[in-house]
């Protein structure tokens, strides 16, 4: 049944439902018999409309003010919100709420966690001066030299420096998800990496992407007593010129990445320690970072 072309509800609860025909005008009776063969499913729910009655089925759509209701006995049925309770009105919203976010998060690529709160977004579109040792929109410029530029954060190591640009943002997180768009530009590489709570908080996992090559390293310590261990390398053909969509999941001991259409994954003991610092890593001039947000997460079921 093409139910938009046929059939919008308009919910009389006594012994049947009361269907408007949408092309028509013909009012029907569906006979409350039907309700007898619905099969017992955890999907359904009690709805009510505004005169108390109810029936049981599941939401599997809502378009606007009308909302695609599915019986236990697999009938489909449009009922316009309206002739609905509050509290069914609210639960329909939510559940589209959610249902988008779902989509968004399928579209990023995250398989490993859920967004529970985000706790950062930066879309990087406002342009700044140039930005040693300072704060820059909720992040902290720490070595080398940053500024937004054409909607986009550029990063530059200063040779004085000796060691790669970071821009660091502090938290607390359990499980973690990154997301952000980058492009390599002229810079020989770019990393995210993440430091955990123990002061002076100390590193605790990376993400590398450069032209060729992405790779995941666990790490411990911090500045001469850094050690690190390259768990997965993948070979890639990133265009420098290009920007890319990065997803990052850090959900319990695993460390999930994925850069445009290629994806890596690593797991390690000390993934699973707390996450204290997320900062955005470049080697050379020339990187650019776009759209960055850091969320705190839960493991998918």
């Amino acid at each position: 049944m093409n139910l938009r072309m046929s059939v919008r509800l308009e919910i009389s609860f006594n012994h049947g439902m009361i269907l408007t025909m949408t092309k028509t005008n013909i009012v029907c009776a569906l006979i409350a018999g039907l309700m007898g063969t619905a099969l017992a499913d955890d999907r359904l729910r009690d709805w009510t409309n505004t005169s108390g009655k109810t029936i049981s089925a599941e939401l599997i759509a809502l378009d606007g003010d009308y909302a695609t209701l599915k019986l236990g006995n697999g009938r489909k049925y449009e009922v316009l919100l309206s002739t609905l309770s509050e509290a069914d009105g609210k639960f329909a919203r939510e559940w589209q709420k959610s249902q988008e976010s779902a989509a968004k998060w399928s579209e990023l690529g995250i398989t490993l966690g859920v967004p529970t709160e985000a706790i950062v977004e930066s879309a990087f579109d406002t342009d700044t001066p140039r930005t040693r040792k300072a704060e820059l929109l909720g992040w902290q410029a720490g070595i080398g030299e940053w500024r937004i530029e054409d909607g986009a954060l550029i990063g530059d190591e200063v040779a004085e420096d000796n060691h790669a640009s970071s821009l660091t943002h502090r938290m607390e997180a359990t499980h973690l998800i990154i997301t952000a768009q980058v492009q390599l530009g002229t810079a020989k590489q770019i990393a995210f990496a993440c430091r955990d709570t123990v002061p002076p908080n100390l590193h605790l996992g990376r993400l590398y992407i450069t032209r060729d090559k992405l790779w995941i390293q666990s790490m411990s310590g911090i500045a001469k007593t850094t050690k690190a261990e390259k768990l997965v390398t993948k070979e890639v053909a990133l265009n420098p010129d290009e920007w890319y969509g990065v997803t990052i999941e850090i959900i319990g001991d695993t460390y999930r990445a994925k850069v445009g259409d290629e994806e890596i994954e690593a797991t390690h003991s000390r993934f699973g320690d707390g996450k204290g610092i997320v900062a955005l890593v470049n080697r050379g001039e020339g990187a650019k970072f776009r759209k960055v947000a850091l969320w705190h997460a839960e493991a998918a079921e």
